[in-house]
């Protein structure tokens, strides 16, 4: 039996690796074809130009919004430089960043797997996360957007990996509470939505340790005060206002309460029912019923509690579009929804899993035929979801098909008439090839438009003009 499950899980490993090969390369081709985008992208540099770096910052913190450490990061693009480059870099960052957490975070959970079965794992999630993410522009190529929901979900699961490492050493190191504050302070600044995903999972911990061990330590209490700081910073922003005010429908708790649990059970159903997520849970169950019980130590955590927050960490993420302005989540806050409702899907089934592994010891009964079985039916899954995903077909699509390339050479093209102009009116052709996994908006016809005037501001012209020359 141990015979059929070491080649299970080394030719299951390689399996994990190979998925996530199959969306990251042709994610990570796209990169170089990325540049700034007229939607904002420009405005903060512009801003910057015209201010200087904290007058522009305290701009948008004071008129727009309480994002203290969106703002910092947005206001600090390539386009500071004058870098295109830094455009094509950025996303192969955010890819690296994105699975070294994954990583990392499975590590810490089951430290007695290999390296690559860890890899396999995070490659699992970045392709399931791929297959069904709803923006994948917004996810990592469209920097106004990626520094407010990527970039906090990275430092969130850096967050988690160091707590624990802060109750795993016996001796405690400070860089470990350092960098565990850091990560409470950026990811509060950096969107509503990730605000509540650390609060929730802060008052957890707290929670945890003052129920089941009695105690609290001095990380419980820094990272408390530095939530309750950075919080204040957040919600005392006068450019709040200006959000709120938006929407007849913000600020009603019912609405907003009942929506955010609706639009959580559609698309609960959706990603659990239309991608191939239960076949590899329970390959997941295979592998933990290896894992000796000592190892499985993180599971072990009443169901119940495990479930609130799964549910509450996910429904407090669709909230605040409903509060704050009234409407669904955008695409970009949906994306956060289903990386998080990933990774706690795995944990929760861990964690039920290890709950029942203690009433009932003994071992999956899988033989060489079931093995098999298992196989077949994650291959057939995984195989149906592949070519069925509309975002699998958009990346290769855009880059097979020459897509990127043409919006590159467009969008380059643009540059060189806006360099070359001595005109202090300079229109330009649309964007003609729009790759939806690399486009987002554009400048209009309309000079006042407010991505028009950022570009013409950056690039020191008067107006810049979209013209068709073709109608």
């Amino acid at each position: 039996m141990n015979r059929f499950y070491k080649k299970y899980r080394t030719v299951g490993n390689y399996i994990n690796t190979l998925l996530l090969l199959s969306v990251l390369l042709p994610l990570l081709a796209l990169s170089y074809f990325n540049h700034p985008s007229p939607a904002d992208d420009y405005c903060y540099i512009d801003t910057v130009f015209k201010y200087s770096w904290l007058e522009a910052m305290n701009f948008y913190y004071s008129g727009w919004t309480g994002r203290y450490f969106g703002i910092f990061l947005n206001h600090s693009n390539p386009l500071l430089f004058h870098s295109i480059t830094g455009f094509k870099v950025i996303p192969v960052v955010l890819f690296t960043g994105l699975l070294f957490a994954l990583y990392n975070l499975f590590r810490h959970l089951t430290p007695t797997l290999s390296r690559i079965a860890h890899l396999g794992f995070a490659g699992v999630i970045f392709f399931l996360y791929i297959l069904k993410m709803a923006s994948i522009v917004e996810g990592f190529y469209w920097m106004a957007s990626f520094v407010t929901y990527t970039v906090p979900n990275i430092f969130t699961l850096l967050w988690v990996a160091v707590v624990l490492d802060w109750y795993r050493q016996d001796t405690k190191k400070p860089l470990l509470a350092i960098l565990a504050n850091f990560f409470v302070f950026a990811i509060i600044g950096s969107s509503e939505t990730n605000l509540l995903i650390i609060l929730l999972l802060i008052a957890a911990l707290w929670f945890y340790k003052l129920v089941f061990h009695k105690k609290i330590d001095g990380l419980m209490v820094s990272l408390l005060i530095v939530a309750a700081v950075s919080s204040y910073i957040f919600f005392t922003a006068p450019g709040n206002q200006a959000r709120l005010d938006g929407n007849p429908l913000s600020r009603n708790i019912v609405f907003s309460v009942v929506s955010s649990f609706k639009k959580l059970a559609l698309l609960s159903f959706d990603w659990t029912f239309k991608t191939p997520l239960l076949i590899f849970s329970l390959a997941w169950v295979i592998v933990l019923s290896k894992i000796s019980v000592g190892a499985r130590k993180y599971f072990s955590m009443p169901v119940w509690f495990a479930v609130l927050l799964y549910i509450g960490v996910l429904s407090a993420q669709i909230f605040p579009s409903y509060y704050g302005i009234g409407i669904e989540p955008s695409a970009r806050a949906l994306n956060c929804v289903y990386l998080f409702f990933l990774i706690g899907w795995f944990y929760v089934v861990g964690v039920i899993f290890h709950y029942l592994h203690q009433r009932y010891t003994g071992q999956f009964p899988l033989s060489f035929l079931r093995y098999g079985v298992l196989y077949s039916l994650l291959v057939i899954s995984i195989a149906f979801s592949f070519f069925r995903s509309s975002n699998v077909k958009m990346i290769y699509t855009d880059l097979l098909k020459g897509k990127a390339a043409a919006f590159s050479r467009e969008t380059e093209e643009r540059y060189a008439l806006i360099q070359n102009s001595k005109d202090p009116i300079v229109y330009l052709p649309p964007i003609r090839t729009r790759p939806l996994s690399l486009y987002f908006d554009d400048i209009t016809v309309n000079r006042d438009h407010w991505w028009n005037k950022c570009m013409a501001g950056y690039f020191g012209k008067e107006a810049i003009i979209m013209v068709d020359k073709h109608e």
